[in-house]
């Protein structure tokens, strides 16, 4: 009996993922993805879910989507590796209010979804106000994209404007445009709100000197928006000069104080 992994929705989303780390945007354990299930895609998978659900307290905001089913990848998962341990670095997910259940992966229930988790779920629930049949939420840190935002201006009608300008073709992937936040501490907090808040408008939303959060209908959407926007950024930093900004050292102290790190400043 085929098992789960051989469905074309999971293979195509541990192809996608492996494929962030093959393009260089997903070192060590960064980036993430999160897919809402439909009704079909249920029930194709649920013939594999544990028999006993693992239910994990959430005390965040469920953004409406209570009863919703998404598969989404793990808290320290590698995209490097994700093609071996797939059944450990990705999982389905149901939201309850106050809670979500582990249905299946992240080795039966002991691992946990990727801790950006709360705002996937606010961005899930922006996009679908704006698109209903918005599907994809991904995370990645594409090298070109984060070289740019040490040099260009990040007001996002300056930054939107000089990624048209550079090729004919981006104005065609992306007419809505690309919302650009301030440096923020990353994970839990007011970046998942903030970002959220940008998807009622924009399927991209950039965050300076880390990476970029991408939607859309399918995987070939969410990571063609990603593709044209990393290509073009590639252009601007090969015709201009040295870094103008970046994390400075205020900010990289609040870093290191989130995450309860001793960096030797």
């Amino acid at each position: 009996m085929a098992g789960i992994l051989d469905l074309p929705l999971m293979r195509e989303a541990v192809t996608s993922c492996h494929y962030f780390w093959e393009a260089g945007w997903g070192e060590c354990h960064a980036g993430n993805m999160s897919y809402l299930l439909s009704d079909a895609d249920i029930a194709e998978v649920e013939p594999f879910f544990m028999a006993q659900p693992v239910r994990v307290p959430f005390g965040y905001d469920t953004a409406g989507l209570v009863g919703k089913s998404f598969l989404i990848t793990r808290t320290g998962g590698q995209f490097r590796t994700i093609v071996e341990r797939a059944e450990r670095d990705m999982g389905i997910i149901r939201v309850n209010e106050g809670s979500y259940d582990i249905l299946w992966g992240y080795d039966n229930g002991v691992g946990r979804p990727t801790s950006e988790l709360p705002a996937h779920l606010l961005c899930h629930a922006s996009r679908l106000g704006s698109n209903p049949g918005n599907r994809l939420v991904m995370h990645t840190h594409p090298t070109y994209l984060n070289a740019m935002t040490t040099i260009a201006d990040l007001d996002e009608k300056s930054f939107t404007e000089t990624l048209w300008s550079l090729n004919s073709e981006c104005i065609l992937v992306f007419p809505d445009g690309i919302g650009v936040l301030p440096w923020m501490v990353c994970g839990e907090g007011e970046i998942g709100p903030l970002t959220a808040k940008k998807m009622e408008r924009y399927r991209i939303v950039v965050w300076p000197y880390h990476g970029i959060f991408s939607s859309g209908d399918s995987f070939d959407e969410a990571i063609g928006l990603i593709e044209t926007v990393d290509k073009n950024a590639h252009v601007y930093v090969a015709v201009n000069g040295k870094p103008k900004h970046c994390i400075n050292e205020g900010q990289l102290k609040d870093l290191a104080a989130h995450f309860g790190l001793s960096a030797a400043f």
